[in-house]
C-alpha cells in the first residue's frame, strides 16, 4: 500500500462499526490470508493493491472474502538519529 502511504512498520487504525465503500483502504481477509487492500465495487469487485508488486484479487461468487473493518487512519514511528 506504498502508493498510498502506508509504509512497512505502519500501525493501522481500524474502524470495524464502519460498512466498508467504494474506494475505502480495508482489512480483509481472502482465502484465509489477511492483506490489506482498497476495495473496488464497481465495475467489478477486487481488492486493489497501491503497490505495483502486487496484482488485484478478484472477488467472486466463490470466493472466501470477510471485511474486518475500514482503515481510518495511520501511525508512524519515526527513527531517532
Amino acid at each position: 500500500m506504498e502508493d498510498t502511504g502506508i509504509l512497512t512498520g505502519d500501525v493501522l487504525l481500524v474502524d470495524k462499526s464502519l460498512t466498508a465503500c467504494h474506494g475505502d483502504i480495508v482489512i480483509a481477509c481472502i482465502h484465509g490470508e489477511m492483506t490489506v487492500k482498497t476495495l473496488e465495487l464497481h465495475p467489478n469487485v477486487l481488492l486493489q493493491p497501491r503497490n505495483r508488486a502486487y496484482k488485484a484479487i478478484e472477488i467472486t461468487e466463490e470466493s472466501e472474502l470477510e471485511i474486518f473493518g475500514v482503515v481510518t487512519s495511520v501511525i508512524r514511528k519515526y527513527e531517532r538519529g
